[in-house]
């Protein structure tokens, strides 16, 4: 599935909820009645939500895809925001489980069965030396299809 561009936010929304707190630092908030969360191992992944603490609950979460001012569907994006609407949504919206994983390698793919899934490398200090292995650290989320 290709990734949504940041014009065209409605037609892929999820019911979930999202990974642990701890994997997030809070981030000022410059919009009035928004609370906004990056993860801490990117700052490309961003979490915008109405409440001052959105975990253990369940959102109808919609991922916002920027890719700037490049060709929306071949471009890698820039970043993603995962933002958060209240239930009950009267839009249509897929139970999913969203999962966080760090992941080793030159480059993330997936064969699974999911609906949506993106990936990141990770910012900071590898954990690998950097002679002793040419892989990479990324951040990956992925929305699994609830059974």
């Amino acid at each position: 599935m290709n990734l949504i561009d940041r014009q065209n936010t409605g037609f892929l929304k999820f019911i979930g909820q999202l990974p642990a707190q701890e994997n997030y630092i809070p981030v000022q908030s410059w919009n009035r009645g928004a609370w906004y969360w990056v993860d801490k191992n990117t700052p490309y992944l961003q979490i915008i939500s109405p409440v001052s603490h959105p975990w253990d609950q369940e959102w109808v979460i919609s991922p916002v895809v920027d890719r700037g001012t490049k060709d929306l569907v071949q471009s890698a994006p820039l970043s993603v925001s995962l933002k958060l609407v209240p239930l009950p949504s009267l839009d249509k919206a897929t139970p999913v489980e969203i999962t966080r994983q760090i992941e080793y390698g030159k480059f993330v793919h997936t064969q699974e069965k999911l609906y949506y899934f993106v990936t990141f490398i990770c910012q900071g200090d590898d954990s690998l030396a950097a002679d002793a292995n040419p892989l990479s650290e990324w951040v990956t989320y992925s929305f699994y299809p609830q059974e």
